[in-house]
């Protein structure tokens, strides 16, 4: 379990969130969404958890006794409701009938099991709903998924600070990578002693990973580190995910383990002046847009071989990945106490792949990068 400040105005903030969208009580089945509101952070994702809000009313918090008990001493602003959690394949990997009767007891206790009652719909197998429905007759139903993620979009002072954490963190691993990618040494070697060295500065088990990748495979968003050896020729990126109190960042560095190409180095500034135009284009009401499609037309007034992937950035927290995400389609406007992860790649067949990502935090008059290891790392 995760300690988390300021919880109390944060469900304040869920309960005026609640009136604009005229639901009665939230069904919260999204585990990082019941940690959102409860500071409960389930350390297995096998075990379900789920969170019951109704206007004006503390927050349910329902895991299995085996997490009840576990929980101790620890303190949650819930009432902590807990059910037996039997295994069953037939259930598996949906909410099982211990939890669906838990959740129901709590709505009958509340008064909210004839309600307008908000769920996510991204969150919720098909299975689960039409129990829902068919256990609850007389309540109406209203997806309040895009009202969640909106909350979470701007991040409190106890946020920020667990991100604080989590970059500085991040920043170890990037220091280790300077000292430790070199010709001849694998990928996968390299990436377990950045790993260490995180997990020694406190980096959690949750969401822990440095993949050091070499060449044109660093473009993809999910390749993973191999048993290749790192070559005296190639560009490196070192990709850093890591976490602290729950919430999770992504920092990024180029290197090169010899002498850059000459083609090598314009890849590598071009993904350095994007990074750079990027942060002063990002403030308060700002259209995402405009700053996805500048860093678009930067890439195609360079080099014809330079491409760029997408999206160029996202939304951190307790998901690493959160929306909204940096691209030239997007509705969203920058509003202050938004935190991205910026992360322009690009590529080319022949000189490879460069990343930059940083962490930049949305202040009143513009934004403050919470990554503070140079960008220049060849």
């Amino acid at each position: 379990m995760h300690p988390m400040q300021f919880t109390p105005q944060r469900i304040d903030r869920v309960h005026r969130a609640m009136q604009h969208e005229t639901v009665d009580a939230v069904l919260v089945t999204r585990k990082t969404d019941v940690q959102y509101l409860t500071g409960y952070g389930s350390v297995n994702d096998s075990l379900p958890v789920g969170c019951v809000l109704v206007n004006s009313q503390q927050p349910y918090l329902i895991v299995s006794d085996l997490q009840r008990e576990a929980m101790g001493q620890e303190s949650t602003i819930a009432k902590v409701r807990s059910f037996d959690h039997v295994l069953s394949e037939d259930w598996y990997p949906t909410h099982g009938p211990g939890f669906w009767d838990c959740v129901f007891e709590v709505l009958k206790e509340a008064g909210a099991k004839n309600a307008m009652l908000g769920i996510q719909h991204d969150a919720l197998s098909m299975r689960d709903f039409d129990g829902l429905k068919s256990a609850l007759p007389g309540a109406g139903f209203k997806d309040f998924s895009k009202a969640l993620w909106r909350l979470r979009q701007i991040k409190d002072a106890a946020e920020i600070d667990a991100i604080r954490q989590a970059v500085r963190i991040s920043e170890i691993g990037v220091r280790t990578a300077l000292e430790t990618v070199v010709g001849g040494k694998t990928e996968a070697q390299s990436s377990i002693e950045i790993e260490a060295a995180m997990r020694g500065a406190g980096g959690e088990l949750r969401g822990i990973r440095a993949a050091v990748l070499a060449g044109n495979h660093a473009r993809f968003p999910f390749a993973q580190p191999t048993a290749t050896r790192v070559n005296t020729n190639e560009l490196v990126v070192v990709d850093i995910t890591v976490s602290h109190s729950g919430y999770l960042v992504e920092v990024a560095r180029t290197v090169h383990a010899g002498t850059p190409s000459a083609g090598q180095r314009k890849l590598f500034d071009s993904a350095l002046a994007i990074s750079t135009a990027l942060q002063d284009l990002m403030a308060p009401d700002a259209k995402i847009s405009d700053a996805a499609t500048q860093a678009m037309r930067m890439v195609k007034s360079g080099p014809p071989a330079i491409q760029i992937m997408q999206p160029i950035g996202s939304s951190v927290g307790l998901d690493v990945h959160e929306p909204p995400y940096i691209i030239p389609e997007s509705k969203s406007t920058l509003r202050e106490g938004m935190v991205f992860s910026v992360h322009p790649t690009v590529y080319d067949s022949e000189a490879g792949c460069a990343k930059i990502a940083d962490v930049l935090l949305i202040t009143s008059d513009g934004c403050e990068s919470l990554t503070g290891v140079s960008r220049e790392t060849l």
